[in-house]
This record gives C-alpha cells, sequence and structure tokens, in this order.
C-alpha cells in the first residue's frame, strides 16, 4: 500500500475513533484502551507466515466480552490507537515496524467487533461465560479473522508475483496464532468475575505457551527451508549447472504452480522439487560415471534416491524422479499417471537454462513451445509465459 493510502487511512480511521469513543465512553476508560491497543503492537505473536500478529485481537476480544459488544469502543479505541503506536514505534526503533499488518489487523478486529456488537443485540446483554455467548463470540472471531486474511491478500506487495487467491490461502494459516489470542481473551472474560486481576496471569499462560510453541516452530520452518536451500546449491558450487539456477527455477515454479490452481502443500513440494533437482549430478564428480552416457533421466533418477533419503520428502522424491517423462506419448493426450507439479518443475527449468545460455525470455518461451508436441505441457509453458508478462519479463 502506497505511504500516501496508508497515512490518509490512518488519519482518517483515528479521527472517526476518537470522535465516536470520546462520546460514548469516560476518557480513562478509552484512553487505557489506547495505551493498551498501542502497546500491543509491541508484542508481535510468531506466525506460520512470517508476518506475525501483535496481540490487540486479544485486548479486543477482552473488550468486546467484558462490555457485552460495545463495537464503539473496541474500534474506537483501535483507530485512535494506530498512529499512537506507529508514532511510537517509529520513535523507538527508527523505523516503522509491524506495516504488513496495517490495514489487514484492523479491519479484522473491526469487523470481529460489529459482528459481536450485532450478536450482542441478539442475546441482550447476556453474561461473558454463556455458553450461547461464546458461540456468538466464536462466529465473530471467524468473521473477523478472514476479513483480515482477505485485507492482507488484497494489500500485499506480492500480488505482481503470486495470485492473490493463493496469498489469501497462505495468510489463513496463521490461524493458529488468533486462536490463542481470541481465547486468552475469552479466559479472561469468563474468569474476571470471579478472580479479579488475577484473571490476567491465567488469561496470560496459553499465550505465553502459545508464544514459546509458534516461535520455535517458524524457527524450524526456516532451518528447514534453509537447508533445503543450502543443498539445492551445491551443484552451483561444483560449477555443474548454472549458479542461482535452483533459486531461480524455485521461485518461477512456485508462481507457474499457483497460477494452475495448486494448493498450498502442493506447492511446497514443487519449490523443494525444483530446488534440489539437480542434485544428482553430484554422481557426475566420478570420473568413471561422467565418462558414460547418461541422460536428463539419469540425474532426475539420482537425484530422487539422493532426496529420498529423506522420509519426509518422499513425494518431492517421486516428482524428480518422474520429471523427464514426457508429458505425452504418441497417441496420448496427457499422460494421466504424471504429477503437473512434476513438469512445472521441468518446464521452468528448462526455460532457466536457455535463459542462461544468453537467449531472451521470449526466445526461450519459443523453444519451449518447439517442445510441446511430447516434452512440455503446452498449458503449463503458456502458464509460464502468463506469469513472465505479468513479471515484465515479456512484454503481453
Amino acid at each position: 500500500m502506497p505511504d500516501r493510502f496508508r497515512l490518509a487511512a490512518l488519519a482518517a480511521t483515528s479521527i472517526a475513533g476518537i470522535a465516536s469513543a470520546v462520546i460514548w465512553w469516560p476518557g480513562s476508560v478509552f484512553a487505557l484502551v489506547v495505551a493498551g491497543y498501542a502497546a500491543a503492537q509491541f508484542v508481535p505473536m510468531p506466525t506460520p507466515s512470517r508476518l506475525g500478529v501483535s496481540t490487540a485481537p486479544a485486548l479486543a476480544g477482552a473488550v468486546a466480552l467484558t462490555t457485552h459488544g460495545s463495537a464503539v469502543l473496541v474500534i474506537g479505541a483501535l483507530s485512535a490507537a494506530l498512529p499512537l503506536s506507529r508514532l511510537l514505534v517509529h520513535l523507538l526503533h527508527g523505523r516503522r515496524v509491524g506495516d504488513e499488518r496495517f490495514p489487514s489487523e484492523p479491519v479484522g478486529i473491526g469487523v470481529f467487533g460489529g459482528l459481536f456488537a450485532l450478536a450482542a443485540l441478539g442475546l441482550g446483554g447476556r453474561d461473558a461465560a454463556d455458553a450461547v455467548t461464546l458461540s456468538a463470540y466464536a462466529l465473530a472471531v471467524g468473521g473477523g479473522y478472514l476479513a483480515s486474511a482477505a485485507m492482507r491478500a488484497a494489500v500485499s506487495g506480492r500480488g505482481h508475483s503470486m495470485p492473490r487467491r493463493l496469498l489469501f490461502i497462505r495468510a489463513l494459516t496463521d490461524w493458529p496464532a488468533h486462536a490463542v489470542l481470541y481465547s486468552a481473551a475469552a479466559l479472561y472474560a469468563v474468569t474476571v468475575p470471579v478472580m479479579g486481576g488475577w484473571s490476567v496471569l491465567l488469561a496470560g499462560l496459553p499465550y505465553a505457551f502459545g508464544h514459546i510453541s509458534l516461535h520455535r516452530l517458524q524457527a524450524t520452518r526456516h532451518t528447514y527451508d534453509q537447508t533445503i536451500r543450502a543443498l539445492g546449491q551445491i551443484p552451483e558450487a561444483g560449477g555443474m549447472v548454472t549458479a542461482g539456477h535452483a533459486g531461480r527455477t524455485a521461485d518461477l515454479a512456485v508462481a507457474v504452480g499457483a497460477d494452475l490452481g495448486l494448493g498450498g502443500r502442493a506447492l511446497d513440494r514443487v519449490e523443494y522439487a525444483a530446488l534440489l533437482h539437480d542434485i544428482g549430478r553430484l554422481v557426475l564428480a566420478n570420473p568413471a560415471v561422467a565418462a558414460g552416457h547418461h541422460t536428463p533421466s539419469d540425474v532426475s533418477g539420482w537425484s530422487a534416491a539422493i532426496i529420498g533419503e529423506a522420509k519426509n520428502l518422499d513425494q518431492v522424491a517421486g516428482l524428480v524422479a518422474v520429471m523427464h517423462s514426457p508429458y505425452r506419448r504418441p497417441g496420448e493426450r496427457r499422460d494421466p499417471g504424471l504429477p503437473r507439479e512434476a513438469h512445472v518443475v521441468r518446464v521452468v527449468s528448462a526455460y532457466d537454462t536457455e535463459i542462461s545460455t544468453g537467449r531472451s525470455p521470449l526466445e526461450a518461451i519459443e523453444m519451449l513451445h518447439r517442445g510441446a508436441a511430447y516434452d512440455f505441457d503446452p498449458e503449463i509453458v503458456s502458464m509460464l509465459r502468463h506469469v513472465l508478462e505479468r513479471r515484465g519479463a515479456i512484454a503481453a
């Protein structure tokens, strides 16, 4: 989102939030909630998408439940806190932090507050511990979460390289963090009438354990991805393939697979297969093997055998093993047993190889079209061209 639009949105929501909330709520209550929202920006919860989410949803949930669904306080105080939190972060850190969470997080909290306020009107101010109230709360949380994910996909700066549908799906993977935050808020609201201030400590337990677990999950996934990428660069370090081939192939293959409608796990397999599909070339370091006759299918077989040593990469090894199989044979329309993910990697790898020889992107695409009779799936070649047009590598 451009800075001028971000600033205009911040100013508009701030003015609207202050005006509405001050009218309806005492200044001390309003100031306390505003301060809580601002402080929440400094305590992000790790998420699978690595973008993080602040603890503001927990505060919004607690306020909504303890005030019987006051959307004015939930949304108004949040609106007023946005510019304050950005200013504090800038003063303390010298840079903007968490801009990727705006406006997705405020929109999500706003939708949650509005839905729960409507539910509260229908419930007639039932107690927060009531099962019906908690059910309405859960539905409002779900609505706010979906709105937040949709907004994050809509304003993401990666829209030029990834379909919005995939960005939305990936935003949905952050559900554990939202579940922890809103659950902690519900625990606080249910226990505060009995425990008073001690409810804060009780509600902090699921947050603390959730934070630790998500942090470890994020660190493990990051280490896992780094390891795969490091292994993929071994053939490049040995001069067996062009430097950067694995990374470029993985980047384009994921984009092409996303445009083909592949899901999140399938795209992970495509990315790992693209990164590791040349690792079998290490066998060629043996002079006896290098001197003999070998084909691209042999290299794929060697690569698959190496990858298959890691049992959790069995499916990736399966893709690499068949990636050089023709997408159709004489008399057939298409080999139904050949995974499309495998041919995505083959087409993109062949394209990057052509580029490395000095051909232009358009010339490389034309070379692939010439092999579309049996070797390269024409639909995947066309989708690759579409991705390159979207990225500006080829004129539309």
